[in-house]
């Protein structure tokens, strides 16, 4: 297909987003109103984080057989969302959480097989910045809708927990109305119909990824852990912590923006390798930042440049292979991605709590960063793929 993808589409990216935040915000907020542990929170969300990659690897042994990648996606991510809306304990909250992982893993493998098959051509690029855009403006409506639903059903006498349950509810309604309109007959004809078997070999797809991962690896080592860095070396109150990750989700939906500006002036090249380094140097300014306020600038601008560049980096990877062994990358692709991200993120946990600063921590960011730069510079000489034509 060489027009432009369906609105449905970035529909199914806004649900996705929607339950996946509302999922991130709930469970802590769920646990504390049934006067349970942080650490309680904690595990529950990194269980689902994990059950992302699971998910991942689901969807190729799905793909094999099933059309409607996306549709399967947003049923299991609504069927996780009803069962959060539902859940009186731990225990059916954390299933819940882990299913609602299950479909974004789902989902995001689906989602990269459609965009895959633009990948090296001028709109594949701005197709790949404009769904993870949708998706995180879907995640900044759950993140917002819940945080202000359970705020509102507290003031009313109601309890915050029945706010948290009306707010999954709304997860649930979008994933029943993504599941309905990627059924439509226009949309069949954009999913593959059958995703074919020969693969490229494991090591070569690893290598493929390499930016990728470093790049992964150093945003997850900065940003979950953000507000916890704000509470403690800047002593932020929970109200402005929470101002401020909704600044980070604002700072990456405008960095998928930006990535677009660059790229039509300057091609995906030279962007991709602008918006790591930047990202490095960024990095560099939050380990020196003293003051609250270029702290908080520059984690703005990591934010922007990281996310600006993430879908460049695998829009040129998934250009550099041939159709036929996209779909064990992009399967492999996810899975490794969620892993890494729960792996850095605990890391990163560690490393503050052992040596009392967060300062190793960014840095160890600007050289995952600055790694990224170097390994995508390299990659990007390889030609991007295109099918032989025969005399």
């Amino acid at each position: 297909m060489t027009g432009p993808l369906p609105r449905r589409f970035y529909f199914v990216a806004a649900s996705a987003g929607f339950a996946f935040a509302n999922m991130a915000i709930s469970v802590p907020l769920h646990v504390v109103e049934t006067g349970g542990k942080a650490g309680v929170a904690g595990s529950v969300l990194a269980v689902a984080t994990a059950s992302v990659a699971l998910g991942a690897l689901l969807a190729g042994r799905l793909g094999r057989r099933r059309r409607s990648l996306l549709t399967i996606a947003a049923g299991v991510i609504g069927g996780g969302a009803l069962m959060l809306a539902t859940a009186a304990g731990v225990p059916l909250l954390a299933a819940g959480s882990c299913v609602v992982g299950l479909g974004i893993g789902v989902f995001w493998v689906a989602s990269q097989l459609v965009l895959s098959r633009r990948a090296g051509r001028p709109e594949g690029a701005r197709d790949f910045l404009l769904h993870y855009a949708v998706y995180t403006v879907g995640a900044v409506a759950g993140a917002g809708a819940t945080g202000a639903l359970a705020s509102g059903a507290g003031a009313l006498g109601v309890g915050a927990l029945t706010g948290i349950r009306v707010a999954s509810l709304l997860a649930v309604s979008g994933s029943i109305l993504a599941v309905l309109a990627w059924r439509r007959s226009l949309a069949e004809r954009v999913e593959p119909a059958a995703l074919p078997a020969p693969e490229g070999p494991p090591e070569r797809q690893l290598k493929l990824q390499v930016p990728d991962l470093l790049l992964v690896a150093a945003l997850a080592l900065l940003l979950p852990l953000a507000p916890v860095v704000l509470a403690r070396e800047f002593g932020l109150a929970p109200l402005s912590i929470g101002l401020v990750m909704g600044g980070v989700s604002l700072a990456k939906i405008a960095g998928t923006f930006v990535a677009r500006l660059i790229t039509r002036g300057s091609g995906p090249r030279r962007t991709i390798l602008l918006l790591l380094g930047a990202g490095a140097s960024f990095c560099v300014l939050l380990a020196m930042a003293i003051t609250l306020s270029v702290f908080v600038a520059a984690l703005f601008a990591t934010a922007l440049a990281g996310t600006g560049a993430w879908p460049l980096v695998v829009d040129a990877a998934q250009a550099r292979v041939e159709p036929a062994s996209r779909r064990a990358l992009t399967v492999h692709w996810n899975a490794r991605e969620y892993v890494l991200i729960a792996a850095a993120t605990a890391v990163a946990g560690w490393l503050i709590t052992a040596l009392g600063t967060p300062v190793p921590v960014f840095v160890l960011a600007a050289l995952l960063f600055f790694g990224a730069a170097t390994t995508a510079a390299a990659q990007l000489r390889r030609p991007v793929w295109r099918p032989v034509v025969s005399g």
